[in-house]
């Protein structure tokens, strides 16, 4: 199975779900924009996250930019009415915030973590 790595941007508010197995699920719904101007795109992918995966990834905000790396999957099901149903949906290996286009600041830090470092800087000792 071959994989694919796409970079686009959440367009809907994660939701996250959890299996009768206690397993963590999320899907996120990803638009990729390709070209410029006239020939300007935009894609739409389904994208299956789960267990730890899927519980950093609803953090994440409508709007954010994401990098996504995975297997591409066909799904089938069948409706209420007997209907037979196939969807692609791209199931993540690794995920995350894209910083391409960031400014600076944006994003969300442990600020513990911030602190602890910048008291290491300060002291002149290792803050771990």
């Amino acid at each position: 199975m071959s994989e694919i790595t796409i970079a686009g941007n959440l367009g809907q508010q994660p939701e996250l779900r959890y299996a009768q197995s206690g397993k963590a699920n999320v899907r996120l719904s990803v638009a990729v924009t390709t070209g410029r101007d006239d020939t300007k795109q935009t894609h739409w992918f389904e994208v299956k996250c789960w267990d730890t995966l899927a519980e950093r990834m609803s953090e994440l905000s409508k709007g954010t930019r994401v990098i996504v790396k995975g297997r591409m999957k066909e799904d089938s099901w069948e409706t209420k009415d007997g209907q037979k149903r196939t969807k692609l949906c791209l199931y993540a290996d690794e995920a995350g915030p894209s910083y391409r286009w960031e400014e600076r600041g944006s994003v969300k830090q442990d600020n513990q973590a911030v602190q602890a470092v910048q008291r290491g800087f300060d002291s002149d000792q290792e803050p771990f």
